[in-house]
């Protein structure tokens, strides 16, 4: 089976069909999608704004410990909306340039999440009260705080592109 072939398969799928022909599907599954993006990307951003010294006096292990777990339950709920979207139209979707970008920028943001969390993370004990962050950790929250936002512009351009 080809890309495309996978793609009408995908579409046709009881839970896609459901989506695209149920009223209120769509609309339901994408409120859920802007709520993970607004939990996800919410606590996302406090935690990088912390790794670039805002606020100082916070340690960073006991940020992570409240941020992350609502970050990875946001992803969760825009992982399996994200999906249900995706395949409502995936022949049309998979082939609009703001989408295709907003894939690679989501790969770009998981890599720049597993560097972190296997590098300058790793040594948080080092650093957790430090004012300042190590340069590796700041540069990934800058990484971040502009990665996010713009996957967030291209979601909202592939209705327009």
């Amino acid at each position: 089976m080809n890309v495309d072939g996978f793609l009408a398969w995908l579409e046709e799928t009881a839970p896609a069909t459901a989506v695209r022909e149920t009223p209120w599907a769509y609309p339901i599954t994408e409120s859920a999608h802007l709520i993970g993006l607004a939990l996800m990307v919410g606590a996302i951003a406090v935690f990088d704004l912390r790794l670039l010294g805002l606020p100082r006096r916070l340690p960073v292990s006991a940020l992570a410990g409240h941020a992350l777990p609502w970050s990875r339950a946001g992803f969760g709920l825009v992982a399996l909306s994200g999906l249900l979207l995706f395949a409502a139209n995936a022949t049309q979707v998979a082939h609009n340039t703001a989408f295709q970008v907003k894939v690679l920028l989501i790969a770009a943001a998981g890599l720049n999440i597993l560097l972190f969390h296997t590098g300058p993370f790793r040594d948080v004990r080092d650093w957790d009260d430090a004012e300042r962050a190590p340069g590796s950790a700041r540069a990934a929250a800058i990484v971040s705080l502009v990665t996010w936002p713009t996957v967030i512009i291209c979601g909202r351009l592939i209705a327009y592109v």
